[in-house]
């Protein structure tokens, strides 16, 4: 009978459901296994090269802080030496009126000693200011697949000092959780996307409260569905899949995220954990930006 088949029918497609559920879960267990070793490797790796490059930039700004403070002393002696001669000699001559002038050219050298030391204590901070966020957006948004940075986040709260209240208000909005567990890469979401699309289409015509009947419809017809693609017009879910994937293409993850954002009912609830990953990302490479502003108006100010 015509019940029987429909029965028969469902129940072929719930077993070849439980066929392709099964090998999904495997296949994830095993890429989660490899990335995590992957992970592991990289984050060793990440720490070790950190740790070498503020290493050596400290050394080179020290030395180089080192140089300059000799130079400077060397200048300001000489300068020194040149005015007690010519105290000496004004005195021999008779002219200790003149005295009070080079006193006080002597107060104005070592108010210069003190600004340039100013400088270069300026200067310093900035440098490693600088290491500091270099290393953080390395790790954060530099990496191809999701990496930890909760260290380099710390070393650039460390180097933000209260000459850079931008950098430190930025960073501080940057979860500890986050930090921890990284951000995905471009890449990772780029690909996230493509999956999250077919989920998407796969329901695109499942009702607010559509039962298991209407999934598997949906499901079907959306592998003959047409497919749009480039910034067409509409808002339909089609429309705003290519729209997104136009933008992530072009790499602007912010309007991307936005189209999905559209959304609602079922397509929304599926794009929602992307959305979600997508503005972590967002708001950790703005925090950078910001944190890199204030690192070039410091390094102008020091000119």
């Amino acid at each position: 009978s015509l019940g029987h088949i429909k029965d028969e029918e469902k129940q072929a497609i719930e077993a070849a459901l439980a066929v392709e559920r099964s090998v999904f879960e495997a296949s994830l267990a095993e890429f989660q296994e490899i990335a995590h070793a992957a992970l592991i490797s990289r984050e060793a790796q990440l720490i070790e090269d950190r740790d070498l490059q503020l290493g050596a930039a400290a050394a080179a700004m020290d030395e180089r802080i080192a140089r300059e403070l000799s130079a400077q002393r060397d200048l300001l002696e000489r300068r020194f030496n040149r005015y007690v001669r010519a105290c000496v000699d004004e005195e021999r001559g008779g002219r200790l009126a003149h005295l009070e002038r080079v006193e006080a050219q002597v107060r104005q050298l070592g108010q210069m000693a003190q600004e340039s030391g100013d400088l270069i204590r300026q200067a310093r901070a900035v440098s490693t200011l600088s290491v500091a966020i270099s290393a953080l957006k390395s790790a954060a948004v530099g990496s191809r697949t999701q990496t930890p940075f909760a260290s380099e986040l710390s070393a650039l709260t460390s180097a933000a000092t209260t000459d850079f209240p931008a950098t430190r208000a930025a960073i501080a909005t940057i979860p500890h959780n986050t930090a921890e567990l990284g951000i995905p890469s471009q890449v990772e979401l780029e690909d996230r996307f493509d999956a999250v699309r077919r989920e998407i289409r796969s329901v695109s015509l499942v009702p607010e409260n559509g039962n298991l009947g209407s999934q598997v419809l949906s499901a079907t017809l959306s592998k003959v569905m047409f497919e749009k693609e480039g910034l067409v017009e509409g808002e339909d879910v089609e429309a705003v899949l290519s729209r997104a994937s136009f933008h992530l293409r072009q790499h602007n993850l912010d309007q991307a995220a936005r189209e999905l954002n559209q959304l609602s009912g079922w397509p929304k609830k599926l794009a929602q954990d992307w959305i979600s990953a997508a503005r972590r990302r967002l708001e950790v490479e703005q925090a950078i930006g910001v944190a890199e502003s204030e690192e070039l108006l410091s390094k102008l100010a020091i000119i």
